[in-house]
């Protein structure tokens, strides 16, 4: 998460000069209401996803199973350490890919790899949820073809705001769609639905940790610091003077949809829609905390106090009965 860079100035982040501005109660305010619709897209996404899920879990196993393949049993604490050091191992990986493009002037290879994970996440995940809930009304072989047309067009628009031309408004949608979708899909697929899902709610902590490395003293600095109007095309929202990563977006949308798939399974659907709208409240609020901070600086991690937040909330939900 960052402030936008003033006109006219170095772009770097180290550099002095660079004040953080004045942040309003009504540029917060709007900040935090975006990122709720946001989150209550997600919402949507999950309640359509409700039943494919458990059956995405069931036939091909829970996603970033690394220690599965590996032969560690799923579920134990050395494959749940073993899928979230890979996970956030491939997150560092892949920043370190795209910075070395960067500082290579590789623009197209930078776009290309950028559009190609946007591309393959927005295609498959809009197929599954756009084909399901039209399949609900039209039949299963028309809602497959709806599916398909709707993930065509979505590929459509982030190519064209990639490599044609970056409309923020149409940027900010698609990215906030997708975005949305991948928060739900890691809700309902990290961990088996009905079990504690420690796998979920373990991640967000550990990208947590990890976003204040990359943001302060790893790679992520560097590269917002090497091309900042390139590195954020696909790969952010902006809001205002704000910029919210695409991993910003995924994990506040995600912890809201835990709680209303894994709560719901337990308990009904009315508790887990409950306990989903209070957890979207306690992260919004970790979310003004940190843009208040920021007004304090030129650059802060998006995640850590979100997601302490919202890890607690959850969590007690599941636990307290």
């Amino acid at each position: 998460m960052r402030k936008q860079p003033c006109p006219g100035r170095n772009s770097r982040l180290s550099e002095p000069a660079q004040q953080p501005k004045r942040i309003t109660a009504s540029t917060l305010l709007t900040t935090v209401i975006l990122v709720a619709i946001v989150q209550v897209g997600a919402l949507a996404v999950s309640t359509v996803n409700i039943q494919i899920y458990p059956a995405i879990v069931n036939s091909s196993g829970t996603s970033g199973d690394i220690a599965g393949a590996a032969g560690v049993p799923g579920g134990s604490p050395a494959a749940t350490a073993i899928n979230i050091l890979f996970l956030v191992g491939f997150a560092f990986a892949a920043t370190l890919v795209l910075l070395w493009l960067v500082r290579h002037k590789l623009v197209l290879s930078f776009k290309l790899l950028v559009f190609g994970s946007m591309a393959l996440a927005g295609f498959v995940l809009t197929v599954i949820t756009v084909g399901d809930f039209a399949a609900s009304y039209l039949g299963p072989d028309e809602g497959l073809i709806v599916g398909v047309v709707a993930s065509l067009a979505v590929v459509a628009v982030i190519a064209y705001t990639i490599f044609v031309k970056n409309r923020p408004w149409l940027s900010n949608v698609v990215i906030a769609f997708v975005g949305a979708e991948v928060g739900s899909f890691f809700a309902g697929t990290l961990s088996p639905i009905g079990s504690f899902p420690w796998m979920t709610l373990l991640l967000p902590l550990a990208f947590a940790v990890y976003d204040i490395y990359a943001v302060f003293k790893g790679p992520l600095k560097h590269l917002v610091g090497s091309a900042p109007g390139l590195t954020l095309n696909g790969l952010s929202v902006r809001l205002g003077e704000f910029t919210l990563g695409l991993g910003d977006i995924v994990f506040y949308t995600m912890l809201p949809s835990v709680a209303l798939l894994y709560v719901s399974y337990a308990r009904g659907y009315a508790d887990g829609l409950y306990a989903s709208l209070v957890t979207m409240l306690v992260i919004d609020a970790g979310v003004a905390a940190t843009l208040y901070l920021l007004s304090r600086r030129r650059l802060l991690p998006g995640l850590p106090i979100p997601m302490l937040l919202g890890v607690t909330v959850v969590a007690s939900f599941l636990l307290l009965r």
